[in-house]
This record gives structure tokens, sequence and C-alpha cells, in this order.
């Protein structure tokens, strides 16, 4: 098993994950949750769940505290609220939420499969200019494979 796997397995041992179809539930029944998508800005813009709140993974610690330059107030006064982090697969928001657990959010979870798995049970996501987005497309631009240029030689 490869560092990056071992990381995300230890932040799993006190981080809970919430499937797609049980968030789409919850979204409906609970107005004040926050859905946390910590993927970068091209990701997010691309697609995302309505009404999620963008906070780049780069920022995030900065984010949910008060007085920095990426302080985002609705995250800095949430230590209690009922926050779902969101990243492509689930891996990296069970570390964002691991973080956040470190930081004194006591109802955080990550979302398990992530934007990928939200895509895979057909739920709805929008684009930055709040058109629906093809579930095909998204299906495609999910999956799609690493550029060559990032390839080692």
């Amino acid at each position: 098993m490869d560092q990056y796997q071992q990381l995300v397995d230890t932040a799993l041992k006190t981080v809970d994950e919430i499937f797609p179809w049980d968030l789409e539930e919850e979204i409906e029944s609970t107005p004040e949750l926050i859905l946390l998508d910590i993927r970068e800005t091209d990701e997010f813009q691309t697609m995302h769940i309505k009404n999620s709140l963008h906070v780049p993974r780069g920022v995030l610690e900065g984010a949910c505290v008060w007085n920095y330059d990426d302080t985002v107030p609705k995250l800095a006064e949430a230590r209690d609220q009922n926050i779902v982090v969101i990243c492509r697969s689930g891996n990296r928001s069970a570390l964002a939420a691991k973080t956040m657990q470190m930081m004194g959010f006591e109802n955080v979870r990550s979302l398990k499969m992530g934007i990928k798995g939200w895509n895979d049970n057909d739920l709805e996501m929008i684009d930055s200019q709040q058109n629906i987005v093809d579930i095909d497309d998204a299906d495609e631009w999910l999956n799609r494979a690493v550029p060559e240029s990032k390839l080692a030689p």
C-alpha cells in the first residue's frame, strides 16, 4: 500500500463517510448542511453539487479560522455545524475532514466516492454558470487519463 493511501486510511479511522444517495436525502431534509467542496477551482467550475461552498484544499486551514486572508466566515463560524467535505474520489476529502477535526470541527464527514460516486449514481451537478452538467460528459471528464505531459520520462 502506498503512503498516500495509508494517510487516507488513517484519517478514515476517525472520519465518518456518507454515501452519495444518503447525502442526497440529507440535502433535502437539512437546509443548514454545509457542502464543502475542496477541489481545485477548475474542477469546481466544471461541475459541483448545487449550493456547495468552494474552498480549495490548499487554503482550507486559513479559511477555517478568523483573521486570515483566506478566512471564509461561513466556515470559520461552523465548528458545530453539519459539514460534508467533497472531492473527486473521497480521498482528499477524508484528509481535509481529518484536518478540520484537528481544528475543532465536531460534525464533519467525507463524501464516500466523492463527485465520481455522486455522478455514478446519476445525481445532478451544475457548472459555474449554473447549467446542469450532462452525466455522460461528467463521467468522461472525471475518468480522463493522466496527460502524457505529467508522466515520468
